[in-house]
């Protein structure tokens, strides 16, 4: 069995000829001129394999074939670590070297139904480099198609591979790569992007994953966990976000963003102070790179949709408003993809990633994550609770802003540390703080849209009829969202 550590990077193919005469390339060594690979990947009917994250494949090298069985891995920021088992292939499969017996069982009671699935056909140039460090590292360019049920997808990818070395080489070299070429960690593998082609699956928003924490943990090997499960959903958006206009691309990046940042303030007692403060500005100056458009796509497909079929709307022009901020929002999709800053994801995420790796331990070992949890949920509950009674007593906009900001830490929080803390106390907590988040982000969305559309319908005096008439009817929205939010917290607080 081999096991390979590998870190997969997507670009667009116009930017191959910058990635070729970058000075690190130019320097390395070329190994063998370019070849042509012919993959098929195998599967079941029913997709047996893709089921369990199994990949089986052939590969035509000119003469050659090869068999090779790939399981799945722990991917990170694009880094990946995966074992495989690769052998000549005579024209049927043979499973007799894998020396795991469950998935030798498994191969050998499916081949007889095994079929091709989808093709994966392209041209690989191989560099190799010998880095400062010592490491050996192999560079694929990759450049072809996914073929599957008459359905074709280009393929443009830069693979790292570590021949000798630690797994941040490979990261160190992609940071390096990264700051003059628009390089993006990618934890989605060929194969997978082949049976999404074979299934017509679109790409879909990425959530946060799920994290298995336990209560003897190290505080800081938590945070690490956390924090690469954030850049996964951080990652996995980016490119939707870039070429999609499901608006919910860009609102679980943002989404990403807040996660972090809660993190780094959450930890702050057991990570460096400057390099928490660092990544804190950095994240809140990319999340603002998508905050205009994340506002307009809340104005248009929630908070005006909701208008647009109440009684008396018909008396206005609102559906004119609708379509003024439709285009608003069409222009600001569109600055975002031309936005220079859209292109530095992939090197920012890279960077945090490398950072993350690096990152040593609390140097109080008696601090667990049990013990670290308890004395950071405390003043995050006392916050909230001093928030509440101001908004409970003046229930004005600046004092329910004030309480959604200090719940939103308190909320994810909760959700990072659900599987630590006391189950059914935490959960009526949890309920009870995410029903008050919603209800007061309703309220939100709804003052900012009101800002928003103040402006662009300045110059407008029917839009500005239009909005009055809104507000007026968001006023009872307004109250009982408020309503909802303090009644909801009143049970805890």
């Amino acid at each position: 069995m081999g096991k390979e550590t590998e870190l997969k990077l997507s670009l667009p193919s116009a930017c191959v000829p910058a990635l070729r005469a970058h000075p690190l390339l130019q320097a390395a060594e070329t190994v063998g001129a370019p070849k042509t690979l012919d993959n098929t990947y195998f599967d079941t009917a029913d997709l047996q394999l893709q089921q369990r994250q199994i990949a089986l494949r052939t590969r035509q090298q000119g003469d050659v074939w090869l068999q090779t069985v790939k399981c799945s891995s722990v991917s990170v920021g694009g880094l990946s670590q995966r074992p495989e088992w690769e052998k000549p292939y005579t024209g049927e499969f043979d499973f007799s070297d894998i020396e795991l017996k469950p998935l030798r069982k498994l191969l050998s009671q499916l081949q007889s139904q095994l079929q091709p699935v989808f093709t994966t056909l392209f041209t690989r140039q191989t560099l190799f480099m010998k880095r400062e460090s010592g490491a050996e590292i192999l560079l694929m360019l990759d450049q072809g198609d996914i073929l599957a049920g008459g359905h074709q997808q280009p393929l443009c990818e830069l693979e790292l591979e570590l021949v000798s070395g630690a797994p941040e080489d490979l990261l160190q070299l992609a940071v390096e790569l990264s700051a003059t070429l628009p390089l993006l960690p990618s934890d989605v593998s060929k194969a997978e992007r082949g049976y999404r082609l074979y299934r017509s699956e679109p790409e879909v928003p990425v959530t946060m994953p799920s994290v298995l924490l336990h209560k003897r943990q190290n505080p800081v090997e938590a945070f690490k966990a956390l924090a690469f499960a954030c850049v996964a959903q951080w990652q996995g958006n980016v490119t939707g976000a870039s070429v999609s206009h499901d608006p919910e691309f860009v609102h679980q990046l943002r989404i990403s963003q807040r996660r972090l940042r809660s993190l780094l303030r959450l930890f702050a007692p057991v990570l460096p102070e400057s390099w928490c403060a660092h990544w804190n500005s950095v994240l809140a100056d990319n999340a603002r790179l998508f905050s205009d458009l994340r506002d307009l796509d809340v104005m248009s497909d929630e908070v005006l949709p909701g208008v647009l079929i109440l009684p008396g709307a018909d008396d206005w022009p609102l559906q004119s408003l609708h379509q003024l901020v439709c285009a608003q929002r069409d222009q600001a999709r569109m600055a975002l993809m031309d936005h220079p800053d859209l292109q530095r994801q992939g090197q920012l995420i890279l960077t945090l990633v490398l950072e993350l790796h690096a990152l040593a331990a609390s140097s109080d070992q008696d601090l667990s994550l049990s013990r670290f949890i308890d004395q950071e949920l405390k003043p995050l509950r006392k916050r909230v609770r001093k928030r509440y009674r101001q908004a409970l007593k003046t229930r004005d906009e600046a004092a329910l802003h004030a309480l959604r900001i200090a719940l939103k830490p308190l909320r994810y929080a909760l959700e990072f540390f659900m599987g630590v803390l006391p189950g059914q106390k935490t959960l009526t907590l949890y309920e009870a703080v995410l029903v008050a988040v919603r209800a007061l982000g309703q309220v939100n969305d709804l003052h900012v849209s009101r800002r928003v559309l103040a402006g662009l319908t300045a110059a407008d005096a029917g839009h500005q009829a239009a909005l009055a008439f809104m507000s007026g009817l968001q006023s009872a929205t307004l109250i009982e969202q408020r309503k909802i939010a303090l009644r909801a917290l009143k049970k805890v607080m």
